[in-house]
């Protein structure tokens, strides 16, 4: 794995899940009126998609597998438990 990558996916992807979360929560109470609910999740959703890419960059993978992170739950395991092309830190010859 790529350590640079890897560490920008935690950095990019832990904000971002707290972000969709307070956004969610933000969303969920009875008064909730304006812009900022839906803003937070956008940036929180924005933040985690590009840590999934770094965290398929990480892996020796093509950014695009970010993908996946629409799939939910489901994406995430199989990003999770794609296997590691990079494995001695260096990214896959072409």
């Amino acid at each position: 794995m790529i350590a640079r990558y890897n560490n920008l996916s935690l950095a990019l992807g832990v904000p971002g899940l707290i972000a969709q979360g307070y956004g969610g929560y933000l969303q969920s109470k009875p008064d909730a009126v304006g812009l900022v609910p839906p803003l937070v999740l956008v940036a929180g959703t924005v933040l985690l998609m590009f840590g999934l890419a770094y965290y398929a960059k990480a892996k020796g993978r093509a950014a695009t597998w970010w993908l996946m992170g629409f799939l939910g739950l489901i994406g995430l395991i199989v990003l999770a438990v794609l296997p590691d092309l990079a494995k001695d830190g260096k990214p896959p010859a072409k």
